[in-house]
C-alpha cells in the first residue's frame, strides 16, 4: 500500500516568520507555549518570534541539546501552568521533536511523555495545533510524523511514528539561519540529504514523495558548500527547502544508516555526524543491491552510474570537514556483538529497499567505530 502523505500547511522564504500570528489566528489558537532553547535566546531568534506573537505568551526555553523525557515533561508542566491551548516550536529537530510530544501529551489524560514514547497508538486527533518553525536546514522535523527522545541523558533514544505528530504548520524562513554556525549547516545538510536519499531507496514507492526526494537530493548535494558562506543565503534557502522535501521522504521510512546511527547515537555526538559517517558505507550497499534506485540518485547527484555515489559522498563529507569515522568523532565503542545486536533490529530494516545481512552491518560497524 502507498503510504499517506500528511504534510503541514508551509510558509516558505525570507520574512515568513511575520506570518506566524496569523496561523495561529487560522489554528484557534490563543494562549500558544512558545518552545526554544538557549542558544537560539543568545542569537535573536527567540526575541524575533515574540515580536511575531501576541503579548504575554509563555516561553519555555530550556530544551535539552539532546531532547528527553525529562525535559518533555518539564515543558510541559509550564504548558499547562500557562493554560496553553497550543505550541509554537522555534529550533532543531530537538526543539521540534520535543514539541511534538508535548503537544501530543496535551492531548491525552496521560501524566507524562514516557507513556506515547514507541506507543503511537495512544496518539490520536486531539493532539493539540503545533506550529514548527526549523532553525537549522536538515532535521525535516518540520513535515515528518517522527519524533525521537531519549529516555535518560546519553541513553539510546524511543523513535515515535504517527501522522498526528506532523505539525499543523511549518514556518521556514531562511532569515533565521543565516547566523547558523558552518559545522551545523554541514551536520544538519547532510541529514537533509540522508533522509532524502534513504526516503527514496524505502519500500513501497510513492511518486509524489519519491520527486520530493530526489528534488532535496539535487540541491543538497549542488547547493551545501555555498551555503556555507556568508553571502550563501540563497543556498541556505535552498537546503531548508530539502530538509523539508527529507521530512516528507521519512514518512515512507529511511534505512540502514539511521538504524547504525539511531543504535550509536549513545554518546554526546550529533546525529548529523553519525548520519556523515554512514551514509556513504550504507549507501555503497543499497547502490549495488537495488541498481534501478541508485542510478535515479546518481542522476540527481550529477553522476552518471550508482558505483559513483559511495565515492561522491565521501569526497562531500571530507570537503564538509565532518569525520569519515565515529571513532575519528570521539565515539567510545562497547561490544560490537551488542551494536550489531541494536542494528539489526532497528525498525529502520523494514522500510529498506535492501536489508544488510548481519555480517555486512558487522563490516559496516567496524570500519566505522574501529
Amino acid at each position: 500500500m502507498v503510504p499517506v502523505l500528511p504534510l503541514p500547511r508551509l510558509l516558505f522564504g525570507a520574512g515568513a516568520l511575520s506570518g506566524l500570528a496569523g496561523e495561529l489566528t487560522l489554528l484557534g489558537v490563543r494562549r500558544p507555549l512558545l518552545l526554544s532553547d538557549r542558544g537560539l535566546e543568545r542569537a535573536g531568534a527567540v526575541a524575533a518570534a515574540l515580536r511575531a506573537l501576541p503579548q504575554g505568551v509563555t516561553a519555555h526555553l530550556d530544551t535539552p541539546e539532546n531532547p528527553t523525557v525529562a525535559g518533555a515533561d518539564i515543558a510541559y508542566a509550564d504548558y499547562r501552568a500557562g493554560a496553553c491551548d497550543g505550541v509554537v516550536a522555534l529550533g532543531g529537530g530537538s526543539v521540534i521533536d520535543t514539541a511534538k510530544i508535548l503537544a501530543a501529551l496535551a492531548g491525552t489524560a496521560l501524566q507524562g511523555s514516557a507513556e506515547l514514547l514507541g506507543q503511537p497508538e495512544r496518539i490520536g486527533r486531539n493532539t493539540v495545533p503545533l506550529v514548527a518553525i526549523p532553525t537549522t536546514v536538515g532535521t525535516g522535523s518540520e513535515s515528518s510524523p517522527v519524533s525521537a527522545l531519549h529516555t535518560v541523558p546519553g541513553g539510546p533514544a524511543i523513535g515515535t511514528r504517527s501522522p498526528f505528530l506532523v505539525p499543523r504548520v511549518a514556518i521556514c524562513d531562511p532569515d533565521l539561519v543565516r547566523t547558523l554556525p558552518r559545522r551545523l549547516i554541514a551536520a544538519t545538510g547532510v541529514d537533509a540529504l540522508s533522509h532524502c536519499i534513504e526516503g527514496f531507496f524505502a519500500e513501497p514507492a510513492n511518486p509524489v514523495i519519491d520527486a520530493l526526494a530526489l528534488d532535496g537530493i539535487a540541491r543538497v548535494f549542488a547547493d551545501i558548500r555555498a551555503a556555507l558562506e556568508p553571502e550563501g543565503d540563497a543556498a541556505r534557502a535552498s537546503l531548508m527547502a530539502a530538509a523539508f522535501a527529507g521530512g516528507a521522504a521519512i514518512h515512507k521510512g529511511l534505512g540502514p544508516a539511521h538504524a547504525i546511527a539511531l543504535v550509536c547515537g549513545d554518546q554526546d555526538l550529533h546525529h548529523g555526524t553519525l548520519i556523515a559517517a554512514a551514509l556513504p558505507v550504507t549507501t555503497e550497499l543499497l547502490a549495488r543491491h537495488v541498481p534501478g534506485k541508485a542510478a535515479r540518485v546518481a542522476a540527481a547527484l550529477g553522476l552518471a552510474t550508482g558505483e559513483e555515489i559511495a565515492p561522491a559522498l565521501r569526497t562531500l563529507m571530507r570537503e564538509l570537514g565532518l569525520p569519515a569515522t565515529y571513532k575519528a568523532a570521539g565515539y567510545v565503542a562497547g561490544p560490537l556483538d551488542t551494536l550489531i545486536d541494536g542494528v539489526v533490529a532497528s525498525h529502520f530494516n523494514r522500510t529498506s529497499a535492501y536489508v544488510p545481512t548481519r555480517e555486512e552491518y558487522g563490516t559496516a560497524l567496524r570500519a566505522l567505530v574501529a
